[in-house]
């Protein structure tokens, strides 16, 4: 009876399991925005001359393995953003990164203390589109820590909604999207076919075309992003290269014809 009871119990458990993974499934993601925002000794960034940092972005819930995997990647990400241009800076969360932002302009200011220029760190993080087969993320952000100027750019996360995982540009386009862009690419910014792809100005690896490390989905249109430097000097600003997706969908490997 003993033993009975035992593989009655295992039976019952790993159904539980299987009905527990099943309803996960199941489940859909619900996001919803969450704001942190801090300022130094409490000053009012509305008012001006106010050292502040201001986060707002999408946090998933639903699925609760998908969840945490989408919201890991989404505070990695902007703990980069933030922080990326300070290799001895490596704050493991989301909080940590903001005091250390306030704290590194507190200790700045009572090494130059003649100098009251605020800093600002800003990222506005938005879903742009949501089918059963991808969660495109645009993440605006602004940071300016002293210098001539701030640093503002658009970068994109693309997620797999039913895994969380985080799809490359191989797992999303053919090797020949590459060739259309870059065709597109030289008509755009009139540069001759067969012609060195920075002949004109351009900052290309390797006089090498490459497609952007940032492209993302709004709606029915794929956004390419060169964020400033990536490709050009920096007063040259972002260049962003727009398409319907039926315009180029014998290179997407992913279905949009699905919707929510």
């Amino acid at each position: 009876p003993k033993i009975i009871l035992k593989k009655f119990l295992l039976v019952l458990l790993a159904s539980l399991m299987l009905y527990a993974c099943e309803e996960e499934k199941k489940e859909n993601l619900i996001f919803t925005n969450y704001n942190i925002e801090k300022a130094y000794k409490k000053c009012n960034p509305e008012k001006g001359n106010c050292t502040f940092i201001n986060l707002n972005f999408p946090v998933a819930k639903g699925k609760e393995t998908v969840a945490k995997k989408i919201n890991d990647s989404i505070e990695h990400h902007i703990i980069e953003i933030v922080s990326g241009f300070n290799p001895d800076n490596n704050p493991e969360t989301m909080e940590e990164m903001v005091d250390g932002f306030i704290a590194n302009y507190g200790s700045y200011r009572e090494d130059f203390p003649e100098t009251d220029i605020p800093w600002e760190a800003t990222v506005f993080a938005e879903i742009t589109s949501e089918t059963p087969k991808l969660l495109s993320i645009d993440f605006n952000s602004y940071t300016f820590t002293g210098g001539a100027h701030g640093y503002g750019s658009n970068t994109y996360m693309n997620f797999n909604p039913e895994t969380g995982a985080v799809y490359t540009h191989k797992d999303l386009f053919t090797p020949a999207f590459k060739d259309f862009v870059e065709k597109d690419f030289r008509n755009k910014e009139n540069i001759p076919e067969g012609e060195n792809i920075n002949s004109t100005g351009m900052f290309f690896e390797n006089d090498e075309f490459h497609l952007p490390a940032n492209i993302g989905f709004r709606n029915d249109k794929l956004i390419l992003t060169y964020n400033p430097y990536e490709i050009a000097a920096y007063v040259e600003g972002q260049k962003t290269y727009e398409y319907n997706l039926n315009e180029v969908s014998n290179y997407l490997k992913i279905d949009f014809s699905e919707k929510e």
